[in-house]
């Protein structure tokens, strides 16, 4: 099969978007179901997330339906019937298109098996997809990039429009995700359970990351809060998962600063309203990461193993600042696992973020108070 170049679309009325995993590589596929409700007027956009980031995707305001993909449940008698369910809402409503972002052997078959409106209703991933999945695809896209000139993500997706035969040029439009009066109020209550006064401002650290190889040293984000706290800077609550707890308590006990810990606190489709409270969020590369950078909140992030121009905070680079170091192992690859000498994240010192904090506090919250 050919690399797929275009396709006039006409009736373009129902669209799926298979993006099951993970919480980054989601939100960096938001801004495409943002253009495809903005290029096509009235599109209903179905998308498949796996079932631990069916709430989050449901408040994007242009998804109509997400269904849900039981991949923990995977080896489990629950799984085959969760499945059923799945395959009988993939082939409830007939598709105009069925699109692949995820790329792998799981997201082929999961497109494949979606009903389509008609034997030439398109079923496109990248040409570059893994496992064997572009086998399945009927139209494969090329993605232009090189080593030396990698495409970010974001762009990434969005070369699903031109495939369509959707007229450009193609821009990522902002994402407002949907919260109520009652979401509001949770994370009111949140902040103030942990300690702070109402509109305090506040520097949320998330220290965690899903592998080894993508954390910043304990200890110094532990250096970094004592410096932050001795300069007077608003307080720091750190965030993250239940299973991040023991990492907070040792980065809070080092620290020798009392810090608001909050553990599998905040429900993950409200972080990113969370984080939008926050006058700085600092973190590895992980999907909290892009939550605050989804909601506006200036970041620093620290990248080693991934390589930022791909899977970076996306936006103004002026208030999304990226530390790394340019070392000829960096980067190694999203999927390594550990490494015996973490040059790349222990050569970013606690000095180098503080210089770069200053930067991003006395710039975008200059009166030291944290958005409503």
């Amino acid at each position: 099969m050919s690399s797929f170049q275009g396709l006039p679309m006409t009736g373009l009325r129902r669209i799926l978007i298979v993006k099951p995993s993970s919480l980054g590589d989601i939100l960096h596929a938001f801004p495409l179901a943002s253009a495809l409700s903005r290029a096509v007027p009235g599109i209903s956009i179905d998308w498949v997330a796996n079932v631990e980031f069916v709430p989050l995707v449901a408040r994007h305001p242009d998804i109509a339906r997400v269904l849900g993909f039981p991949r923990r449940d995977f080896g489990r008698r629950e799984f085959f019937r969760k499945m059923d369910l799945l395959l009988s809402a993939l082939r409830e409503h007939p598709y105009d298109a069925v699109l692949d972002a995820q790329g792998l052997l799981r997201s082929a078959l999961l497109s494949r098996l979606a009903a389509r409106s008609s034997a030439s209703a398109p079923l496109l991933g990248f040409e570059t997809a893994r496992e064997g999945a572009p086998f399945f695809y009927s139209g494969r896209v090329r993605v232009p990039e090189s080593l030396a000139s990698p495409l970010h993500a974001v762009s990434r997706n969005l070369l699903f429009l031109e495939a369509l035969g959707l007229p450009g040029p193609f821009t990522p439009p902002p994402v407002a995700l949907r919260f109520g009066e009652e979401e509001l109020r949770k994370i009111d209550e949140i902040l103030r359970e942990a300690g702070l006064l109402p509109g305090e401002p506040f520097v949320a650290i998330h220290p965690g990351a899903r592998r080894d190889s993508k954390r910043w040293p304990s200890v110094y984000f532990a250096e970094l809060i004592r410096s932050l706290s001795k300069a007077g800077y608003p307080r720091t609550v750190l965030v993250g998962d239940r299973g991040e707890r023991s990492l907070m308590e040792e980065i809070a006990t080092r620290s020798s600063v009392p810090v608001p810990l909050l553990p599998g606190r905040v429900p993950l489709d409200l972080l990113p309203l969370f984080l939008s409270r926050a006058v700085l969020f600092i973190g590895n590369d992980s999907g909290p990461l892009h939550m605050a950078a989804l909601a506006g909140t200036p970041t620093l992030s620290f990248f080693g193993s991934s390589d930022p121009r791909r899977t970076g905070p996306f936006g103004d680079p002026s208030r999304n600042i990226v530390l790394r170091e340019d070392l000829p192992c960096s980067p190694c690859g999203d999927f390594r696992q550990r490494c015996d000498h973490m040059t790349c994240q222990v050569s970013l010192t606690p000095s180098q973020a503080f210089v770069q904090i200053t930067r991003l506090l006395e710039r975008f919250a200059p009166s030291g108070r944290g958005r409503p």
